[in-house]
């Protein structure tokens, strides 16, 4: 058991790193959902494909994870053990390669688009394929931008400072939105007027915001980090052993994430052959649900910033029970904000402007999800992040790519197709997921096969 003075040093030591991130991410989800509802204006067609876009894009984006986990977690373990130079060393790589692998998703995107989207989403209508098609093509151009912006945020909170990604995203979706509500409604000054882009122009504004927040985050990782300071250029020159310990550490993550994504495609599939309002209702659903996650995704990163920072020092004995304090806390903070939630959901699905048919499901998933989320959500996300900073990524992935096969994808189809679920058969196999997921993580945390699974990167 922890004393009381125990749990103060504890969360003041956790809060102190995670609250930016939790800012961070509680400003972005209600960006994303304000930016749901401005696309919302245009129509459940402008709704569905954004649905059907953001799926493809968590896919892309779960694909350079192997960059932002590895370096975070190698500059974490370089820094707790105060090799900056080799800290330094790692980070450099770490931009190296998410610039060489996001050209090539570009490249891929940029060719196969169409039949992508063919391929995944053929049944959807053609008012809602036009959309996701363009909408597709011009948020292709920001991959590489926020390939290379999320890694120099993971350098970043790797090094302990989680303030500048803060400030940064902070001031992204603000363009973004800003930028949005122009674009996709017009703007008439009389002397100066901008039409009406709808769909595209939400895809602009989007690519215009990752821009400029790659510029802000170069200028920090340049000019102004105070630990892991990029200001010389033979910090990216190519060093394969450096390069190959962060892929070590990242690829099991990115592989375990990008399995995770192309599951939750598959129910999204499944999602398409039920009816257009049903992409609907999921697509707000799910930026309703991004909202809720904001606890847990903030300590999930900040367990395995300080767990990494704990393995380079050698402090090994502290490493469980700085686990399983955030998966606590994680868990307290969700319930907290459930009730909360509950009572005051009839104010939250008003602005998404849903259907009739949509508005029939939401109420049922959102209470189910507040329901789920203090119970399963911590111990099947929190936990494995503290298990990856330890070096233990091997086990995280398989059982991460297990439930979702078994569990997830399998019963998403038994449920919503089989037995005639719909929309909700899908969130219940989720729920399943989070259960499977949840048994394994925890014997594995309170036991001892995490140990001695650190990497240091060469020198």
């Amino acid at each position: 058991m922890m004393g009381r003075q125990e749990i103060k040093s504890r969360s003041r030591e956790l809060f102190s790193i995670s609250m930016p991130m939790m800012v961070e991410h509680l400003f972005i989800s209600i960006m994303g959902m304000i930016s749901t509802v401005l696309v919302s204006s245009i129509g459940e067609h402008a709704t569905s494909a954004l649905g059907m876009v953001d799926s493809i894009s968590n896919l892309i984006i779960a694909l350079f994870v192997a960059l932002t986990t590895g370096g975070t977690i190698v500059v974490a373990q370089y820094i707790g053990s105060q090799d900056i130079m080799s800290a330094k060393r790692a980070a450099g790589q770490a931009i190296v390669l998410s610039a060489i692998f996001s050209a090539v998703v570009l490249a891929i995107l940029l060719i196969f688009r169409i039949q992508i989207l063919d391929l995944l989403f053929g049944d959807a209508e053609a008012d809602v394929m036009a959309s996701a098609l363009t909408f597709l093509f011009i948020i292709s151009f920001s991959f590489p931008v926020l390939a290379i912006m999320q890694t120099i945020f993971g350098i970043l909170r790797g090094s302990g400072d989680t303030l500048t990604p803060m400030i940064v995203s902070i001031g992204m979706n603000v363009i973004n939105l800003i930028l949005g509500i122009i674009l996709i409604n017009g703007l008439n000054l009389g002397f100066f007027a901008i039409p009406a882009l709808g769909v595209a122009g939400a895809a602009i504004a989007l690519v215009v915001a990752r821009v400029m927040g790659l510029g802000a985050a170069i200028y920090f990782i340049v000019k102004k980090a105070r630990g892991v300071r990029l200001n010389k250029l033979r910090f990216f020159k190519p060093a394969p052993p450096m390069q190959k310990t962060i892929l070590k550490l990242g690829l099991p993550t990115s592989f375990e994430s990008s399995l995770f994504q192309m599951g939750r495609l598959v129910t999204q599939v499944f999602i398409v052959s039920i009816s257009t309002a049903a992409i609907a209702t999921n697509t707000i659903a799910g930026s309703v649900a991004n909202f809720i996650n904001v606890p847990g995704m903030a300590l999930a990163t900040g367990v395995m910033i300080l767990v990494g920072q704990r393995i380079g020092r050698g402090n090994i004995d502290d490493v469980k029970r700085t686990a399983i304090f955030a998966t606590i806390a994680s868990s307290v903070l969700f319930l907290g904000l459930s009730i909360i939630l509950f009572f005051t959901q009839s104010l939250i699905f008003a602005p998404f402007n849903p259907s009739e048919e949509a508005l029939a499901y939401l109420p049922m998933i959102f209470v189910s999800y507040l329901i789920a989320t203090p119970l399963f959500w911590a111990t099947s996300f929190v936990i494995p992040a503290a298990l990856r900073a330890t070096g233990d990524v091997m086990f995280p992935m398989i059982v991460s790519i297990t439930t979702m096969l078994v569990l997830r994808v399998a019963f998403s189809y038994i449920f919503a197709i089989t037995l005639g679920m719909g929309i909700m058969g899908i969130w219940l196999a989720m729920y399943l997921d989070w259960v499977g997921r949840s048994a394994l993580f925890i014997p594995r945390m309170l036991g001892n096969k995490w140990k001695g699974k650190g990497i240091k990167a060469p020198t």
